[in-house]
């Protein structure tokens, strides 16, 4: 994930939040990323991606400068300092329920946020795709979060919908809690 520098919001905009797709888009193709999950909000961002080598570091550096270049050329913005705060945060998912959290607590987000009243009405997420309600960007692999919950496809996505609108409950517990810090760093 990936945060404005000083909060600021980074995605104004229909346009901005497409210019980041299209960037996404090419990045994930050239480091073979699998993007199994993923949430725009205003001031930040969250990708769930499994990755097929060790390029992580240099693809956010090329994901982040892309559109940060392309940001600031937008709003004929020069030394100004960085759109985005420090590097990137990532976390190691290594087991199955912190997967499954994640598959919850993303496409939640903006419902925590107050920004949307369900997942479903958020239309900077994988959720819709993966639920099977749109077509998947190019960079977007829904089967690869649908794995989790049946091999028959449209079980899958009931499977799936249930498992995020069961954790819509603004009260639960975010997939952070328990890292130092809480969940402080995460704006809602």
């Amino acid at each position: 994930m990936s945060r404005g520098n000083y909060r600021t919001t980074i995605f104004p905009d229909h346009d901005h939040a497409e210019r980041y797709l299209f960037f996404l888009n090419r990045v994930s193709a050239r480091r073979q990323w699998v993007v199994v999950d993923w949430c725009l909000m205003p001031n930040h961002y969250h990708l769930l991606i499994q990755l097929t080598d060790d390029g992580l570091s240099d693809g956010m550096r090329e994901l982040n400068g892309c559109y940060s270049r392309w940001s600031n050329q937008m709003h004929q913005l020069t030394g100004t300092g960085h759109l985005v705060r420090n590097r990137f945060k990532s976390l190691l998912v290594d087991d199955d329920p912190y997967v499954l959290q994640l598959l919850r607590y993303l496409p939640n987000n903006p419902v925590r946020a107050e920004l949307a009243p369900t997942a479903e009405d958020w239309k900077w997420s994988g959720f819709r795709a993966t639920a099977g309600l749109e077509y998947p960007r190019a960079f977007h692999r829904p089967s690869a979060a649908l794995a989790y919950f049946d091999r028959d496809p449209k079980r899958a996505q009931d499977l799936y919908t249930r498992h995020v609108t069961l954790g819509a409950d603004l009260n639960g517990p975010v997939p952070w809690s328990d890292q130092k810090g809480g969940d402080a760093w995460l704006d809602r």
